[in-house]
């Protein structure tokens, strides 16, 4: 029993001896975290403490810059407001006599417009009664060129089948028919026709002339005046009457005159630029014939241009 008790003794001694160290250690690190974690909130804190000051600190310079951008934003509003009204002003008040005059400008340009055109009217008259005039004259002076020519001398009788024969225009075969009377007075007759106003009548007669008389020198002038009947009511057909002028009588004394009323007939007809083609080609083949200046006059009235003068002709030294 002694050293049972002994041992027991001996076990609580060393118990007591071993347990407070142990106890000792423990509170030891338990003390040391404590302490550390004791540093890191005081570190949190001075952070904390740290960032709020510098979040304040910024807060109020972007408080400030907000105040400072309403202030600049407020100035500029008031700055353009007062610009725009100076601005206005000094619009209204320079531009108030400019659209005065300009009012009174316009009713000057509208007035001369209205002026030009009746001038354009006025003078479109004067070329259609000039045209007139001028196709008087040239029918005074195609009369008197008949009147000045020799009478043909009338063909010979034909005695048989072999008898002469006379050709008919635009057929190129022979014919057996004989003229009706003589040239002069078949030509007399449907010129006197032309003149009374009896247009049917002289055209047959015309035509006559040219298809039993194809070589007198008044054949050229009895097919312009065929043409010249047609241009009232056949424009189309008028055209084609003075081309026959150009083809069979191409140097004749009225070809220039075929050639001015060919493009009057075809601009009568609808056809606008070719008549101008014509015109110009007729100033072109003919510059200085008294045709050439209706031909100007004509494509002026038409609002074109003409074709420029031939250059002059340089002589050799």
């Amino acid at each position: 029993m002694r050293i049972t008790k002994l041992n027991i003794s001996t076990l609580v001694a060393v118990s007591a001896l071993l347990l407070p160290g142990n106890v000792f250690g423990a509170s030891r690190e338990q003390q040391e975290m404590q302490r550390d974690i004791a540093q890191l909130q005081d570190q949190v804190r001075t952070l904390q403490s740290s960032f709020d000051q510098k979040m304040g600190i910024l807060q109020t310079l972007v408080q400030q810059a907000l105040d400072a951008g309403n202030k600049a934003n407020t100035g500029v509003t008031v700055l353009n407001s007062s610009v725009t009204a100076t601005l206005d002003r000094e619009l209204r008040d320079r531009l108030a006599p400019v659209a005065a005059s300009t009012t009174g400008l316009s009713t000057k340009v509208d007035n001369l417009n209205n002026d030009m055109a009746e001038v354009r009217n006025s003078v479109a008259d004067v070329n259609t009664q000039v045209n007139k005039i001028l196709q008087l004259l040239t029918d005074v002076n195609n009369a008197i060129k008949v009147m000045q020519a020799p009478a043909a001398a009338p063909p010979p009788q034909a005695n048989g089948p072999q008898g002469g024969a006379f050709s008919s225009f635009g057929v190129g075969g022979p014919s057996s028919a004989l003229p009706p009377v003589a040239a002069s007075t078949l030509f007399t007759n449907a010129m006197r026709d032309y003149s009374s106003g009896k247009g049917d009548l002289a055209a047959a007669g015309f035509t006559d002339f040219v298809k039993f008389y194809p070589d007198d020198p008044n054949a050229p002038t009895a097919q312009l005046y065929i043409g010249q009947v047609h241009l009232a009511d056949k424009p189309e057909q008028a055209v084609k009457d003075f081309d026959a002028v150009l083809e069979r009588f191409p140097d004749s004394k009225v070809t220039p005159d075929a050639w001015f009323m060919k493009g009057m007939a075809l601009e009568q007809s609808g056809h606008r630029d070719q008549g101008a083609k014509e015109f110009r080609a007729l100033i072109k083949q003919y510059p200085t014939s008294d045709q050439a200046k209706q031909a100007k006059d004509q494509l002026k009235s038409m609002g074109l241009s003409s074709p420029p003068p031939p250059a002059p002709v340089r002589r050799r030294q």
